[in-house]
């Protein structure tokens, strides 16, 4: 399994006058590799990490770094000429070979050097003044090729003291040809009354980013919130804001396939999915 890992956006914090900023940290090192190969041999690979954006339905690429053993390279957004919704990707591969344009976005390389089950990851960081927060993650390339399917997940993860926080939902979206940049409807709604829907509109190959705080207003101020799509898969993450402390924290759910185990694990998130969806 090979993985993109997009560069997460900034955010402009109108309550603070602050810009919440996005980067990736990426160190070349195997962190999905089994315990008995830890220490076989001298890990001696070299990366190279290209930053891809999407300009009029063309990936293009903007830089590409080298990055040797052992070593970590930090790539931040606001180094590059980008809004700050705008879908920046990097794509690590083992050879120097990217094209300058491409419609589709080029196939990560696989990292794993073993039959280890995990996937190649970075961190995902988000930073306000001295505050910085983060998560291991990664967009796998096999979800970047489906157009179409469904979503769901919840804002239990938030902070749930408005007075003092500002959470913001952030959805991902990537997909591997560049001409597809369309709108879709994401609904939202209280699990105690899933029969009165809202939604807004998300974008595919973007950031899409919600104030959870006003979505639970249109809701009647609900205590969770929970969000579903038929027409698109998204990796959802939570930033919560302390706004005297300027101190933040991330999270992110996992999908329903997620959490379950065994060969009949698709029947019960078929019942979740006909229920919820």
């Amino acid at each position: 399994m090979s993985s993109y890992f997009p560069i997460p956006p900034n955010i402009w914090i109108e309550e603070i006058s602050r810009n919440v900023t996005g980067s990736i940290t990426f160190l070349n090192i195997p962190n999905n590799i089994l315990m008995t190969n830890l220490m076989s041999k001298e890990y001696k690979e070299i990366v190279y990490l290209g930053v891809y954006k999407i300009t009029k339905n063309k990936w293009k690429l903007l830089k590409v770094d080298e990055c040797q053993p052992e070593e970590f390279k930090e790539i931040h957004r606001e180094n590059y000429d980008v809004n700050n919704f705008e879908m920046l990707v990097v794509v690590p591969k083992r050879t120097n070979e990217f094209p300058e344009e491409t419609i589709n976005l080029p196939k990560p390389s696989s990292l794993r050097i073993d039959r280890s089950p995990i996937a190649d990851r970075a961190s995902i960081n988000f930073s306000l003044e001295k505050s910085l927060t983060s998560y291991q993650g990664e967009y796998p390339f096999e979800m970047a090729l489906i157009k179409k399917g469904s979503f769901l997940s919840f804002d239990i993860l938030k902070n749930p003291n408005k007075e003092k926080y500002l959470n913001y939902l952030i959805l991902i979206n990537v997909f591997q040809s560049a001409k597809d940049q369309s709108c879709l409807k994401v609904n939202y709604f209280s699990p105690k009354n899933p029969d009165l829907k809202k939604y807004f509109q998300a974008k595919r190959n973007s950031f899409t980013i919600k104030n959870l705080n006003l979505l639970e207003n249109q809701i009647n101020n609900c205590e969770t919130l929970f969000f579903t799509s038929s027409q698109c898969l998204f990796i959802p993450l939570t930033l919560s804001i302390n706004i005297e402390t300027k101190h933040l924290s991330l999270e992110h759910t996992h999908p329903p396939t997620e959490l379950f185990f065994g060969d009949n694990k698709f029947e019960p998130i078929k019942i979740i999915k006909q229920q919820w969806i």
